[in-house]
């Protein structure tokens, strides 16, 4: 069995990507109970791709923290297919790791198509402010 399966110890409290500080800073400016969320103040391209950034930036770290490849544990789903020397745990454990890896590889993905967006003109059409006339219904409680 692998070692290092049992050997990644839960990520600190200042690791956490929303931490309970962020949490509370953004509804000061939006109604996060909304579904989805309203905020009532207007984005700008620059909060945009600071926000891209962070999100950049903390999931590069987080992608970097893995020791081993999705390659890695295919090779070990499929020695242990032949095999059966990993416990159910460890099994789950290397199957949740590897679908952590691909989604992290999924956000990269989506982080870079939308910071190239934003740097584009049409990025910032984008999120040019655009009033809706108080006669026009809503469906939820949107700024105008």
């Amino acid at each position: 069995s692998d070692p290092s399966l049992s050997a990644e110890a839960a990520p600190a409290r200042e690791d956490k990507f929303l931490q309970q500080g962020a949490r509370k800073a953004l509804s000061t400016l939006c109604d996060v109970t909304a579904a989805p969320p309203v905020c009532r103040l207007p984005l700008s391209l620059d909060s945009e791709r600071r926000a891209w950034a962070l999100i950049r930036n903390r999931t590069v770290a987080r992608v970097a923290a893995h020791v081993n490849s999705v390659d890695d544990d295919d090779r070990l789903l499929r020695q242990d297919d032949a095999s059966g020397d990993l416990t159910v745990n460890q099994r789950h454990a290397v199957i949740v790791r590897r679908e952590e890896k691909l989604g992290l590889q999924r956000w990269c993905s989506l982080v870079v198509m939308v910071s190239d967006f934003l740097d584009q003109p049409e990025g910032e059409r984008a999120l040019e402010l655009v009033r809706v006339s108080d006669g026009e219904a809503l469906e939820t409680d949107e700024p105008r």
